[in-house]
């Protein structure tokens, strides 16, 4: 296991820097993505720097017996590079997962470490439009969080967590499809350790990091492509049936603890995956104000008309 890296952000500084990069990054994929029908992908910048911190979210505060000191996978480092820590939460992540999920995701070809196992879920999570339920499923897990994180983590604030639940359902506007089936996703990057503050954030060189991440987009493109043999192709099929269907209380309920508290939260409208992508009520205020201008202007030329 690995404690700290020193320099790192402390860790209430660390929450800030988390924030404002999710804040970014959303805003910036609401602002290209909203007004359009296409769905968000890996390709894109803005939804690699949202996924970064969302990790970041969660290793932040994680307790050192959480964090192993080499990565799982098989990529060299040089010699004078130090290996990356690797946190794992795969455990806690399984408890507020539907027993299907997790089956895909321990059965995925390129993915066999449970940090990659982490990191495939989270994106997952997102393409199914699922983030925001399982985290406050995992909110209200006061027991498993208190054994993976310290007090000051992110994830044991109550204020911190209410932002994180409401902020999440902005997402509701978006459509994802993420690749989270690459072998790229078996370690961490240095971006989110970075925001967590496990390593120095004097590390993340922009010049560097912007290069480092359009190869990373390029390797999970391709990556993704070219891993389509017949039994990932099936799991993509079933993975769309599942996008394209209400998400029920039935369907998703758990053979864990949290099995009723799923169901419970699922009843939400917020939970609710419609055909074309789920829709909160904030977002379905848009179109009723347009309506409204159309009304006002409507009403105008018949004035004129009367005249």
């Amino acid at each position: 296991m690995l404690s700290v890296v020193e320099n790192g952000l402390d860790p209430q500084a660390a929450i800030p820097v988390i924030k404002k990069k999710l804040v970014g990054s959303v805003k910036a994929l609401q602002k290209q993505y909203v007004s359009l029908d296409t769905v968000v992908t890996s390709e894109d910048g803005d939804a690699n720097t949202m996924c970064s911190a969302l990790e970041a979210v969660f290793i932040h505060g994680l307790h050192a017996k959480h964090i192993r000191a080499e990565a799982g996978g098989k990529r060299k480092k040089s010699a004078h590079q130090k290996p990356l820590p690797q946190p794992v939460f795969w455990p806690l992540l399984k408890a507020v997962t539907h027993k299907h999920i997790i089956s895909e995701l321990e059965h995925l070809t390129f993915v066999n470490t449970d940090v990659g196992r982490c990191r495939a879920w989270l994106r997952l999570a997102l393409n199914d439009g699922l983030m925001e339920c399982y985290l406050k499923l995992l909110l209200q897990e006061q027991a498993r969080l208190h054994e993976y994180y310290q007090p000051t983590a992110l994830l044991r604030d109550a204020e911190e967590g209410e932002f994180l639940l409401s902020f999440l359902q902005g997402l509701t506007s978006l459509s994802f499809e993420l690749s989270y089936k690459s072998a790229i996703l078996n370690e961490w990057t240095l971006t989110p350790l970075a925001l967590s503050g496990l390593c120095p954030l004097s590390e993340l060189d922009p010049l560097s990091t912007s290069g480092a991440e359009l190869q990373r987009k390029e390797s999970l493109d391709s990556i993704s492509h070219s891993s389509g043999s017949e039994d990932i192709e099936v799991h993509h099929s079933g993975h769309k049936i599942r996008r394209n269907q209400k998400l029920t209380a039935s369907s998703l309920s758990l053979d864990t603890a949290s099995s009723s508290q799923l169901s419970c939260s699922l009843n939400s409208d917020s939970c609710l995956l419609q055909e074309n992508g789920s829709k909160s009520p904030d977002h379905c205020e848009e179109p009723m104000s347009c309506d409204s201008d159309l009304g006002t202007a409507n009403a105008e030329d018949s004035d004129r008309s009367l005249q």
